[in-house]
């Protein structure tokens, strides 16, 4: 334990000299950065991650000065310490590119994914999935899994680096939690890249709390991400399933949290998925009225909480897992009622909208297919005709008529419990008509109207007429049936004799 000690204070020590000299080359390269928290201040240099990853490096050459254990179990993971310095200086170098000349989102994506693949050649793969409990036969399947989760830290870090101390003491927690998580499983060689760089990163804050005199930049906040997310992979490998669910899904609660909320509001906004904007929940917080000491501070209790979560709840049982799940799920959830995104409530609302009309459309469709069943079982097309009269009132209709022509002189239904009735005054309305048929004869056509002033339709029209069409064309064909041969009407009448039934009609009243 001694030994760790020794790394942690050494990697902080090295970083207090490293981060002073990368300032001046970042002054020298004018790599300048834009504030974090939008504060008119002078220009302050980018590239405080090449400070951190050579603090890093140089606790891990203090090494070769000790006899012990830990020193031996260093050695004999060369090749394993190799497969991660590789990928993690190409992401260094795509951040130092991004801080001089700038690089576009897929450019930044393209060069994750080729790193993350070689990490996952290297062997640091995903070997089981966190939840289910069940090993990952298909390479491919772990490969994607592997992928998706590097590049997803990767640029869940480079979103929330965006305040003074933000990234780095989000990052130092994180890193505290892989370190005793591992010092739990006795994986020395996790533990002696964790706390190194738990240590650089607790030097660099000295430079980067606010006033922030050195920003990470991309070179930092991508370089920290991606050996982050490697280091829990790894943590995971030699450990139990439980390990595997509570270092990804807790200790990285608070990055991962701002990045999935990031890519649902954008998403409900329809704006660029990679856009820049000035939303992320730092930026909320200082719009809400927090200072940014104030608002940093909160960030690192939310992330202290999600650390110490993590490590309550490895020997824990099932039940507490669960418990925890809940709680941060709340806390989660609170935190966005605070924060107040206009997304968020715009979707709150949608979905509450949608679920009161779609049950006004259910309730709608039940009372119409209860009609047509009533209908069906009628004997009569003067009953048919008059049940309806409940069924359009109650769907807001104003007024329904059936013209009938083509039969014979006399003999059309008459509608008795409805009277003939026409619409009153010239308010606009929509008017939809069927054509009704008997026997492959046209004998009618049924026309419903409703005022447009009662906005849209809680029903569906196809449903309406199809629930109520057919019952009433049997009930016509019926009547029609009874009294076939029947001289139709035009057929022997005077010429310009018209006998045609006025056209029936129900009206909902006022």
């Amino acid at each position: 334990m001694r030994t760790y000690a020794v790394l942690f204070c050494l990697a902080a020590l090295a970083a207090l000299i490293f981060t002073p000299l990368v300032r001046l080359i970042g002054v020298r390269l004018r790599a300048y950065g834009p504030s974090g928290d939008g504060r008119p201040r002078p220009q302050v240099p980018r590239l405080g991650g090449i400070a951190v990853g050579l603090a890093s490096v140089a606790a891990w050459g203090s090494l070769l000065f000790l006899h012990n254990q830990v020193r031996e179990c260093f050695q004999t993971q060369w090749h394993t310490l190799a497969g991660l310095l590789l990928p993690s200086a190409i992401i260094a170098l795509l951040g130092i590119y991004d801080d001089l000349r700038g690089t576009n989102a897929w450019q930044k994506l393209t060069v994750q994914f080729i790193a993350a693949s070689l990490v996952w050649w290297a062997g640091y793969r995903i070997l089981s999935l966190p939840l289910t409990q069940h090993a990952i036969q298909s390479a491919t399947l772990s490969f994607l899994l592997t992928v998706f989760w590097i590049v997803a830290v990767t640029n869940s870090f480079n979103l929330i680096d965006g305040m003074d101390g933000l990234a780095p003491g989000i990052a130092f927690f994180v890193a505290i939690s892989v370190f005793v998580v591992s010092l739990l499983q006795k994986q020395q060689f996790v533990c002696i890249l964790a706390i190194s760089l738990a240590g650089a990163l607790l030097g660099f804050l000295k430079y980067n709390f606010a006033p922030a005199r050195i920003y990470l930049g991309d070179t930092g906040s991508l370089f920290l991400g991606f050996c982050l997310s490697c280091l829990a992979i790894r943590t995971s490998q030699k450990s139990s399933t439980l390990l595997a669910v509570v270092v990804p899904y807790v200790a990285f609660g608070v990055p991962l949290f701002d990045t999935t909320l990031t890519v649902l509001r954008r998403f409900l906004s329809g704006s660029h998925i990679f856009s820049a904007d000035k939303n992320h929940t730092h930026h909320r917080l200082l719009k809400s009225g927090l200072s940014p000491r104030t608002a940093l501070l909160l960030l690192y209790g939310l992330a202290a909480l999600f650390s110490l979560g993590s490590l309550l709840i490895i020997q824990s049982t099932g039940n507490l897992i669960a418990l925890a799940a809940i709680l941060a799920a709340s806390c989660c959830w609170l935190v966005t009622r605070f924060l107040r995104y206009e997304e968020l409530s715009e979707f709150n609302a949608y979905i509450s909208r949608s679920i009161k009309t779609q049950r006004c459309v259910l309730a709608n469709e039940i009372a119409i297919q209860k009609a047509a069943n009533e209908l069906l079982r009628t004997e009569s097309v003067e009953d048919g005709w008059h049940g309806l009269g409940p069924l359009l009132e109650e769907l807001g209709f104003d007024a329904a008529a059936c013209s009938l022509h083509a039969w014979p002189n006399g003999s059309a239904p008459r509608l008795a419990p409805w009277p003939a009735a026409r619409l009153a005054g010239p308010e606009p309305c929509m008017m939809v008509s069927a054509p009704l048929y008997a026997d492959g004869t046209s004998v009618g056509e049924l026309r419903l109207w409703r005022a447009r002033r009662k906005g849209r339709t809680l029903f569906h029209f196809t449903a309406l007429l199809e629930a109520v069409v057919p019952p009433l064309e049997k009930l016509l064909a019926e009547r029609l049936g009874s009294q076939h041969g029947v001289p139709t009407s035009g057929s022997g009448d005077a010429p310009g004799e018209d006998t045609r039934p006025e056209p029936l009609a129900w009206k909902a009243h006022a």
